[in-house]
């Protein structure tokens, strides 16, 4: 049925809006979730990170909102927090597990089925979780975008979404607080800031979208699957 409702939607030039329409609801949804929750999410995560020798730092536009705002963006669907690759233990999704949080959805590379960024699901609040990996001096993500001309079921069954590598300064990681919680940040949160979003981070953009940030992005080859749990 659903596929059929796409095809319909598709067919009649639809479909694009309507998915905008819908993620629209959900974003504003799991906005008004975050701000009541966000903070507790945060610490149950830092708790299971910590518990396992991992260092999870604020990354995107969680990281945003800690140092431009003081706090979390006000409409800040989810929370987004780094890993080190080398850091993760091979335990990692039992011990995620029994903090409370439910692996949902992974990014995995074509070819390596090497898991660039995941989603976990706690008390109905999104984690989303980027591996960082070294490159010279300095450390990227993969960030995964929308395929070039089908619509994501499809693109995932067939050659994947495109990637891009977001580059930020190789740094030291440091606790600071936030909202009363001790969290690890990098130490130079400006410089990533300003390599994610560009020198005029610090004014607000409340519909910014992947378009508004150009610094330090890389377009490449690589192509990516979603693998739902």
């Amino acid at each position: 049925m659903r596929d059929l409702v796409v095809k319909l939607l598709v067919k009649l030039g639809l479909y694009k809006s309507v998915v905008e329409c819908i993620n629209r609801v959900m974003f504003e949804i799991q906005a008004r979730r975050m701000k009541r929750d966000g903070l507790a999410m945060l610490e149950a995560a830092d708790k299971a990170f910590s518990e396992m020798g991992v260092r999870t730092f604020l990354t995107y536009g969680v990281l945003l909102g800690a140092y431009r705002d003081h706090g979390f963006i006000s409409y800040d669907p989810d929370i987004d927090l780094g890993v080190l690759r080398d850091e993760i233990p091979a335990n990692l999704y039992e011990e995620m597990a029994k903090a409370g949080f439910v692996l949902y959805r992974q990014n995995v590379m074509a070819g390596t089925e090497k898991v660039v960024e995941e989603t976990y699901i706690y008390k109905k609040l999104h984690l989303d979780i980027f591996y960082y990996e070294q490159e010279g001096d300095d450390w990227y993500s993969v960030i995964p975008r929308k395929h070039e001309t089908k619509e994501w079921k499809e693109a995932n069954e067939t050659d994947g979404f495109p990637c891009d590598r977001s580059y930020v300064p190789a740094t030291e990681l440091e606790r600071r607080d936030f909202l009363g919680l001790k969290i690890w940040m990098p130490v130079k949160t400006d410089e990533w800031l300003r390599a994610i979003y560009s020198d005029s981070y610090m004014t607000p953009i409340k519909n910014w979208n992947a378009k508004d940030y150009k610094t330090r992005i890389v377009k490449t080859k690589e192509r990516c699957y979603r693998k739902y749990y």
